[in-house]
């Protein structure tokens, strides 16, 4: 079974901070996902720091996703595919994902602090681009 890891940085009044291939990643396994979800949350976290002294009056807002794939997938393409196809066929609005998310941190900082950031809220950030 696969899993996918989708990871989001942004700046809350200029956009995407990650570079491209940088936000999805495949596994074959959970436990590799979950290495990569730890090892990409580290850089997030430093990452966020790092901004936040370049730009000190700038707002963040980080998230991690881990997802277990319903059906066996070949490529990220074909992942994305699943999932779009997962929100088309739930009727649940709040949780779209439902028993697929394994595990979930966010966060939002900016010169006030750092606060969690709702899955709920990354969740529908995700439905939105996906579909």
């Amino acid at each position: 079974m696969n899993h996918i890891v989708i990871s989001s940085f942004e700046n809350v009044e200029t956009g995407d901070m990650q570079s491209q291939g940088e936000s999805i990643r495949l596994f074959d396994s959970e436990a590799s996902a979950r290495d990569h979800f730890e090892r990409r949350s580290a850089l997030l976290e430093s990452a966020v720091a790092k901004s936040l002294v370049d730009d000190p009056d700038a707002g963040f807002i980080s998230w991690l996703l881990l997802l277990r794939m319903p059906l066996d997938v070949s490529d990220i393409d074909e992942a994305l595919e699943d999932l779009e196809l997962v929100l088309e066929e739930t009727e649940e609005v709040e949780d779209p994902f439902g028993e697929l998310v394994v595990a979930y941190e966010g966060f939002q900082q900016d010169s006030d602090g750092r606060r969690e950031y709702p899955q709920a809220t990354a969740l529908k950030g995700l439905e939105a681009w996906l579909t």
